[in-house]
């Protein structure tokens, strides 16, 4: 066996068990952040749906498993390591736009790479809105679909802030003590 992989399970335990006592967040308030992030961040995008009770149901059972996959696969690695030290207020708002702005950015290449394909099919032609309001030409964003895009980022961004101040408050400042 390479000596690169001829690690003893038991020294490897005790590295993460010491690593885990020297956090300021233990494992729980790290899964507890994660799923409120989740579930507030599904609630600060379906929130105009509340007004439309037989819209919640769909937009729960679609959106909280997409609210949680993208928690778990974006913001849960990122949580992990800021939660290493104690997190400030200042920093909740740094880390909840960089979070949040990511989750957008992946939407965003994901919707234009979309649109691209839907460009190059002849065989497509379509217009999202109308006269000049027009937000989309066969996948291609015009001006005022490149507006809206970037208002609701904007939005979405605040929202993420919004649920880290909200996550901060739950979980407290942290402190480094023995694992709980």
């Amino acid at each position: 066996m390479l000596p690169l992989f001829n690690v003893r399970p038991k020294v490897c335990g005790r590295l993460t068990r010491q690593m885990d006592a020297q956090r300021a967040y233990s494992r729980r308030q790290w899964a507890l952040a994660v799923n409120a992030s989740a579930v507030l961040g599904w609630f600060s995008v379906v929130w105009p749906a509340l007004l439309e009770p037989k819209i919640l149901l769909p937009a729960a059972i679609i959106g909280l498993p997409i609210a949680f996959l993208a928690c778990w696969c974006v913001a849960a690695p990122i949580l992990w390591r800021i939660m290493l030290r104690p997190i400030s207020w200042l920093g909740a708002i740094r880390w909840g736009s960089t979070i949040s702005a990511s989750i957008a950015l992946v939407g965003i290449a994901i919707g234009r790479l979309y649109g691209w394909m839907e460009s190059v099919n002849p065989d497509i032609s379509s217009q999202i809105g109308g006269g000049i309001y027009v937000q989309e030409i066969d996948g291609i964003l015009t001006p005022y679909g490149w507006l809206l895009l970037a208002r609701n980022t904007i939005w979405f961004v605040l929202g993420g802030v919004a649920v880290a101040l909200l996550i901060r408050g739950l979980i407290g400042r942290g402190s480094v003590v023995a694992n709980r």
